[in-house]
């Protein structure tokens, strides 16, 4: 998804700093001031365009060079050899996901104490620009599964740059959770949680954490479609979809497990972006608020796109869980038959597919598909290719359940409760600052420790046939409330297409 990052107003770093030793640091807070100017343009400029058409390498670039100069700041300020010239010092930045600035005027700024304030809005931009930058190289390549004109040299050549956008977005999940995890925190004790009751609610743990999530769901569906890749290619070049599989189709099994893994981040995502903006209102109205905000929430509540989007991913990856399973029920060749399994799963994805088509209709204009009416014909019709594959498997699993099994279709509740564990495909990108441009001139060492790594998923098999078939069961994963009433109708806000789009055989 295409989200606008923040930009910050301009601000005359030797202003806000004095330089003890009159001489040591008057250069380098000179080239700070520089490449704090230099990310304030790149930023500016991806405003100027489309957001799929920025120039999001050379923001993510300046934001880069501009770390290093940030980092050493704040280990002179640690070791006194570069102290503020007043308390508190400010930092305007422009909010871009929070309604609550909206509502203000076009300016949007918000005034934010503290010098972790400029990191963690720097972070966030970061963060943000390395999505979008994925994003937008998706975007580039369209449905190359199944497009009749793409040899298979070219196919392999843009497996390997879904790759790339994949890493990219759990290095840009990696800076968001060392955002929620470290940064964050860092600036609630230095300056208290009262004093930061105005910050737009993306700058909280919690959203930061869900952003994280969002980012690593993303980057899951890009590893399911590069497991996908070649079935698709062959399917649309031979076949209709429906079964049976294409010879090495990745294990059904497999698939399954992999979309209730994006089903769950995007579900702990969105309820922590409507816990966070529910206790953000009631902050803005002067209700105290609790939840969130008793932890130090924000002002304000979530942009409705990004509620929206946390919410169709969510609906869709589980629709697609059990599109899966019932597939593999299908698929089994065991005694007694599993075709009742089958149906029951795949008309639980026929539901859930059926409601994600219906809010739709809320739709005004889709990043990557034009505007209006077109935008939602093409959303639309990603959607629908899932609802055609579902009913083709369903239909012939139904001719078969008709003719010789004669099983019953297996209640909701059952299939429910039978729901194994999600598998990961990728994880967060471990982040830590990059070293300081300069150094205190009495030494020093970062002023933020690096993390701990954080642990890696086995990788996923080989799409070539060597996949573990069958189904280990585990913990279950239920349906959960999926009421959005709330985020119905768009206003003529913006929404990215889905990560998953295309990989329906």
């Amino acid at each position: 998804m295409l989200l606008p990052p923040p930009i910050p107003a301009p601000v005359g770093l030797h202003q806000l700093l004095v330089d003890p030793s009159h001489a040591h640091h008057t250069r380098n807070l000179a080239q700070a001031n520089q490449a704090r100017g230099a990310v304030r343009t790149a930023l500016r400029q991806t405003t100027k365009q489309p957001l799929p058409q920025a120039d999001w390498s050379a923001a993510v670039q300046a934001i880069q060079e501009y770390l290093g100069y940030l980092a050493a700041i704040l280990a002179c300020l640690e070791a006194d050899d570069l102290v503020v010239r007043s308390d508190p010092v400010l930092f305007q930045w422009r909010s871009s996901l929070s309604s609550v600035p909206l509502r203000k005027g076009s300016r949007r700024r918000v005034t934010l104490p503290s010098w972790h304030a400029e990191l963690t809005a720097t972070l966030l931009a970061y963060a943000l620009c390395l999505a979008n930058q994925a994003s937008s190289l998706v975007a580039s390549l369209g449905s190359y599964e199944i497009s009749k004109s793409v040899s298979s040299a070219a196919i392999a050549v843009h497996d390997e740059t879904i790759n790339s956008a994949a890493d990219t977005l759990c290095r840009a999940s990696g800076v968001l959770t060392y955002l929620a995890e470290t940064v964050i925190p860092r600036w609630e004790a230095a300056v208290g949680t009262e004093a930061l009751k105005s910050r737009p609610v993306e700058m909280t743990r919690e959203v930061a954490t869900a952003l994280a999530k969002m980012c690593l769901a993303d980057a899951n569906l890009l590893a399911i479609r590069r497991l996908l890749s070649r079935s698709l290619s062959v399917a649309h070049s031979t076949t209709t979809p429906g079964p049976p599989l294409p010879p090495g189709h990745p294990s059904p099994s497999l698939l399954a497990k992999l979309h209730l893994h994006v089903y769950s981040l995007y579900d702990q995502a969105r309820t922590l972006v409507k816990t966070v903006s529910l206790a953000g209102v009631n902050n803005l109205g002067g209700g105290g608020g609790g939840g969130a905000g008793a932890a130090g929430g924000g002002a304000g509540e979530m942009i409705l796109p990004v509620r929206r989007y946390l919410s169709d991913g969510r609906t869709l990856a589980l629709a697609l869980s059990y599109k899966w399973l019932g597939v593999d029920a299908g698929e089994k060749v065991a005694s007694p038959p599993t075709t009742g399994d089958a149906l029951g799963y795949l008309a639980l994805a026929a539901s859930e597919l059926e409601s994600l088509e219906d809010k739709d209709k809320g739709f005004r204009k889709l990043k990557g598909f034009g505007k209006g009416r077109e935008a939602g014909k093409g959303r639309k019709g990603k959607v629908q290719e899932e609802k055609e594959s579902t009913e083709a498997f369903r239909s012939a699993y139904k001719k078969v359940n008709d003719t010789v099994h004669f099983q019953p279709i297996t209640p909701a509740q059952t299939l429910i409760s039978r729901l194994p564990s999600g598998r990961a495909a990728l994880a967060p990108k471990p982040f830590s600052l990059p070293p300081p441009t300069f150094r205190p001139s009495a030494g020093g060492g970062p002023p933020y420790p690096p993390p701990p790594p954080h642990k890696v998923p086995p990788p996923l098999p080989p799409p070539d046939g060597t996949y573990p078939g069958g189904d280990n069961g585990g913990a279950g994963v239920g349906e959960g409330d999926d009421s959005s009433d709330d985020e119905d109708g768009m206003d003529g806000a913006e929404l990215g297409d889905y990560f998953g789009a295309g990989q329906y055989f």
